[in-house]
């Protein structure tokens, strides 16, 4: 909340300021960013559902999306432009992101509730890097608004779960789920930037990604289909500080 209200009162300071601090255009200058924020997932299955047996006993996995799993995390981001014209800025961005998995009941073992932990062990963790083409609506302004087109890779971390059947007094740990993995990531970015004089700016910026599915590994035996995972939609929100020169 605190950053939410630093952030809102920089900007409308800047808009409201004297025009002496004159804003500067793009072309022909860098710019460098850091970004913070967070993530919310979209859409995508994480666990697939299916029935079968295990020590000869009925099982059922139920259908869980990434978004009953991975709540809302930090996303960290470092962001380098350069502009090609008055109104289109190249840009290139690392990132880092990590999720803790929830424990969340995923179906039954011999009719009796069973629960998944998902990373045990740690915590889900990405590392990516996207390359892409922004055009700014409005470019010469103090406030400058933009769309952008993004493409790149995601660097996934390992996924385990472990399974627990608490009436049963059962308790599988650490089964490989997902492997390491290098996934397509592309998509949309839509945000705004307000110049706090010729050379730094702050901004705030949200879009839309899809990001390829990871691979999954040999887990609970009977059961290859569960960690059949697929690609995932989620929404980045950020907030930006940086400097153009």
């Amino acid at each position: 909340m605190k950053a939410r209200s630093w952030l809102a009162a920089t900007v409308l300071g800047a808009l409201l300021s004297p025009a002496a601090l004159r804003a500067e255009g793009l072309e022909g200058r860098f710019s460098i960013a850091f970004q913070g924020g967070t993530q919310s997932e979209l859409a995508g299955d994480l666990l697939k559902g299916a029935t079968g047996t295990f020590a000869d006993k009925p099982v059922t996995f139920e259908t869980k999306r990434y978004r009953d799993v991975y709540a809302p995390d930090l996303r960290l981001q470092g962001l380098l432009g350069y502009g090609i014209s008055t109104r289109v800025e190249v840009i290139a961005r690392g990132s880092y992101y990590k999720a803790e998995g929830t424990a969340l009941e995923v179906g039954t073992f011999n009719g009796k509730q069973m629960f998944a932990f998902f990373d045990p062990n740690g915590t889900y963790e990405e590392v990516g890097v996207e390359v892409g083409l922004r055009f700014y609506i409005a470019a010469t302004g103090r406030l400058k608004s933009y769309v952008g087109a993004v493409g790149g890779a995601r660097f996934l971390s390992e996924t385990l779960v472990s399974l627990s059947i608490p009436d049963a007094g059962t308790f599988i740990e650490n089964v490989p789920f997902n492997a390491k993995s290098t996934v397509p990531v592309f998509g949309l970015d839509l945000g705004f930037n307000v110049d706090l004089g010729q050379n730094f700016f702050v901004g705030v910026e949200t879009g839309l990604r899809y990001q390829g599915a990871p691979s999954p590994l040999e887990g609970l035996p009977g059961f290859p289909q569960i960690n059949d995972s697929d690609s995932r939609w989620s929404a980045p929100v950020v907030a930006s500080i940086g400097l153009r020169f």
